[in-house]
């Protein structure tokens, strides 16, 4: 696991900086005060509420799970929610919401050399995915619409990797992505 440049420097100097946290792919915080030093501490390998695997870094770049903020000489109740995306990478981390996802897919999007209009297309159609209330056909024609546009950039890894996570098999399949 990695830790940010600043933070470890922060750490050095007496200043503050973000803890790690140790969270489960479904969300459930077994901890968020863990520091550089913590590689022996005990952290469960699987979740005691889910059963489902504890993570400590991201899957993506292995950079800690930012955690509170730690400030010298301050004590402080935090209610902790973990993050949702990866502050190095930028990716969404495993119990990121549907919407959250959307989000990703489109901060990649934006990074691929679109023209600007079929971005405004694409974000038009993203925008409706986030609607919990689309039907299959509804929902395939979103991402035929966002597919047409996109051109090559839908086939990037990065890109691809969030459409997996979005998008049905079935209409994946359908589509030929």
């Amino acid at each position: 696991m990695k830790w940010p440049d600043k933070d470890l420097a922060s750490l050095h100097r007496g200043e503050s900086y973000y803890k790690g946290a140790a969270v489960c792919r479904r969300g459930h915080v077994e901890t968020s005060f863990l520091n550089p030093a913590d590689t022996n501490r005990a952290i469960p390998e699987n979740c005691p509420k889910c059963g489902a695997r504890v993570l400590t870094a991201c899957p993506h770049c292995d950079l800690r799970i930012r955690g509170d903020r730690f400030v010298p000489g301050v004590i402080g109740v935090t209610s902790y929610k973990p993050p949702s995306f990866c502050d190095d990478c930028g990716s969404a981390l495993p119990w990121a919401t549907r919407e959250e996802r959307i989000y990703e897919l489109e901060n990649l999007l934006d990074e691929e050399d679109i023209d600007e209009a079929a971005r405004v297309v694409i974000q038009d159609a993203l925008r409706r995915l986030q609607s919990s209330e689309f039907n299959e056909r509804d929902e395939k024609q979103a991402w035929q619409i966002i597919k047409n546009q996109a051109g090559r950039a839908i086939t990037s890894g990065p890109v691809v990797r969030v459409i997996e996570g979005l998008v049905s098999a079935k209409i994946r399949h359908d589509l030929g992505l």
